[in-house]
């Protein structure tokens, strides 16, 4: 029989709630679970304070949770999201995670759970709803729990990033102050913005601030201490309190030891970090030559290796290709082969080379095999090739691209930072000369900030624990390895071109028409493609995502509002409030969000999805401002917010209601949606 609950324990349950409700046999149970090998004390109040002590540790705590069974784990994970760690009986039922388990399951589970003191049936505190029984977390539990994840989710983030930072550094443990984190994100709107960041680093004394350019713009923003005393730097030795001081308070970076042996990465030294957000705006401000700084050569190979590959198959389809016993072909016959190809390689590849790329590739692909004579023919794949549409093709040789081994390096990273290289592509404009290193050195970045989110450590766990294991590289060897890809590879697949120095030497790149059109770049708001739905919107906010050819715009589309969950026959997303507004801020319009799931989708998208993504961006600040320079605003703090910025008040004309105001006509519509969006408003303009 239960016992009541005393009017002096938090709200929701707490341990010694859960501890006090459980009988000898009970607590038998408990002890097996929470330390097997333990002794057991025959005094019960003993008993209940070893299981506290033990349920006090938060190693110990994470480790047995993690032990937990599918249901026991899915009822724990759902308590852990709700307020106060606890829910009803209904609302438990109801829960998408225990949606599949029956209700003779679930009861077996919660008495599972409450014999271990991991959940305590207690009353509702909520006024709508007091006195009815709820099933809680005790609250220690709870919080243990959020600690653990917040430190795991943070950890090089908070390190790394400008955005990490700012919530370390201003957030109130137990606490779940709403203005306090309004305000974070007000400040992180504010000091992330390119032309502040830059003002900041501007804004150092010479010695420490030239530390940081040269820091930025040769290490990508992450400088160790034993590369700092290899350069000349013109400081005397490495201050890493008071550079400390100088980077933090003015929110440039920081200098920290930093640990990067278990991801396997051969780093581990104190670092001069500058975050994430302001390496990106210095790069930005450095990193885009203008007409001056234009390079010296510009090479392009366009479609150069679709040609030479079909030219490839077309000669092995016409003559004899003899292979030897290696399975590489005879000198003499690449030779002829060779002189088929076009010309030109461009600089990073001889012929032999680009040649010997294509054979690799083909095999892969099944264009060719080899006979029972030692010889290579073109199977019914190879023949098919040509006909294919020319984005196929290069889709299926970036893919290849991306897996490829026979790169200096960690393949495991290297791998995960092709792809995210390819991601932030997406960002730079077409024809636009960029820093060769820009974009390695922002992919490095976000990769190293996403290590925890993404648990690489579990993957190297076993090799770290042996001596024999060394990283192969570190942070800069990253970067370096991951830029002699882009040079031989995508340049190579006229994803990119290049530009040279007077002497020679790689000094940028741009991305072409035919890289941005396989990235599902558009000029401008081009208009969606119709035809055939290829998604399912879900009413749980699910799209699922039915492959039919070239499908890069939508999964672009997709990706930018929506969360990525999982990749097989078909692609799986997840809209999310996150999700809408960092697309909002990043340009994206909310019709066109609407546009995609609505001519996309096979069946009528739930309305519960359109609601709730408009919801969404309204409660994010969304704002509209048609051709009469009239903006709405539909969020009363926002709209608030807004009337009393200073940097507003020039431009306001009258407040025409409690949602509208008329701005002047002292600039064009484009214009005054620009100057308002870098004041940190989502403002979008509509005809």
């Amino acid at each position: 029989m239960s016992r009541p609950v005393d009017s002096n324990q938090p709200p929701g349950g707490n341990l010694d709630q859960a501890l006090a409700e459980l009988g000898r046999t009970d607590l038998d149970e408990l002890i097996r679970f929470w330390n097997p090998n333990g002794h057991a004390p025959e005094n019960h109040a003993d008993l209940r304070e070893l299981a506290r002590s033990w349920m006090s540790d938060p190693a110990n705590l994470e480790r047995k949770v993690g032990e937990l069974t599918g249901r026991m784990s899915a009822v724990v994970d759902f308590l852990l999201q709700r307020e106060g760690y606890r829910a009803d009986r209904l609302e438990l039922i109801n829960a998408d995670a225990l949606a599949s388990v029956g209700q003779r399951d679930l009861e077996a589970a919660l008495n599972h759970l409450r014999r271990r003191a991991l959940v305590v049936w207690t009353e509702d505190p909520r006024f709508e709803s007091h006195g009815q029984r709820v099933l809680a977390l005790p609250r220690e539990v709870g919080d243990q729990l959020q600690a653990v994840a917040r430190g795991r989710s943070h950890g090089l983030f908070d390190a790394l990033t400008l955005r990490g930072h700012l919530d370390k550094r201003y957030a109130v443990p137990g606490k779940d102050d709403t203005v306090n984190a309004r305000r974070q994100r007000e400040m992180y709107r504010m000091y992330s913005r390119d032309s502040a960041a830059v003002s900041r680093i501007e804004k150092l004394e010479p010695p420490l601030g030239e530390l940081v350019e040269k820091a930025v713009m040769e290490f990508g923003g992450i400088l160790p201490r034993k590369l700092f005393e290899q350069m000349d730097s013109g400081l005397p030795s490495w201050q890493a309190r008071a550079w400390r001081e100088v980077l933090e308070g003015s929110l440039i970076g920081t200098v920290q030891r930093l640990d990067l042996c278990q991801y396997g990465i051969n780093h581990k030294d104190e670092t001069l970090i500058v975050f994430n957000e302001v390496a990106l705006a210095w790069l930005k401000r450095v990193g885009v030559p203008g007409d001056p700084d234009r390079p010296h050569d510009e090479v392009g190979l366009g479609v150069d290796l679709i040609s030479n590959l079909n030219r490839f198959l077309a000669y092995v389809q016409e003559n004899d290709v003899r292979f030897t016993v290696k399975g590489q072909i005879f000198k003499t016959t690449e030779r002829r082969i060779v002189q088929h190809l076009i010309p030109n390689p461009g600089r990073e590849l001889a012929r032999e080379e680009v040649l010997g790329w294509i054979y690799r590739f083909a095999g892969h692909e099944g264009l060719i095999d080899s006979t029972g004579e030692r010889t290579v023919a073109v199977t019914s794949a190879g023949h098919a090739w040509a006909g294919r549409p020319l984005a196929e093709q290069l889709q299926a040789i970036v893919d290849f691209m991306v897996g490829e081994s026979g790169f200096e390096g960690e393949l495991y990273h290297q791998t995960r930072m092709r792809r995210i290289f390819l991601r932030l592509l997406k960002r730079v404009d077409a024809g636009v000369w960029y820093d060769l290193m820009y974009v390695p050195f922002l992919t490095r970045n976000t990769y190293l900030a996403s290590l925890d989110e993404l648990e690489v450590s579990d993957d190297f766990a076993d090799l770290c624990e042996s001596a024999r294991y060394t990283p192969m590289e570190d942070a800069q060897r990253m970067a370096w390895n991951l830029v002699r890809w882009v040079r031989q590879r995508l340049f190579l697949a006229g994803v990119i071109d290049l530009g040279y120095d007077s002497a020679g030497r790689p000094v940028a790149m741009r991305l072409t028409p035919g890289g941005a059109r396989l990235l599902g770049i558009s000029e401008g708001d081009a208009e969606l493609s119709g035809g055939a739905g290829r998604i399912l919107v879900m009413p749980d906010f699910e799209v699922v995502l039915f492959p039919s050819g070239d499908d890069s715009e939508l999964i672009f589309d997709l990706d930018r509002f929506s969360a990525r969950e999982k990749r097989g026959h078909s692609m799986h997303f997840r809209i999310t409030e996150e999700g809408v507004v960092r697309a909002l801020r990043q340009g994206m319009r909310l019709g066109r969000m609407l546009d995609v799931l609505e001519l996309h989708s096979q069946t009528p998208v739930p309305q519960n999805v359109s609601y709730s993504i408009r919801d969404w961006a309204e409660r994010a600040g969304w704002m509209t401002l048609d051709e009469g320079m009239i903006l709405t605003c539909t969020d009363a703090d926002t709209f608030t917010r807004f009337l009393a910025d200073p940097g507003v008040k020039s431009y306001l004309q009258r407040r025409l209601d409690d949602s509208r105001v008329l701005l002047k006509s002292t600039m064009s519509q484009l214009r005054m949606q620009g100057l308002l969006r870098d004041l940190g408003y989502l403002v979008e303009a509509h005809a």
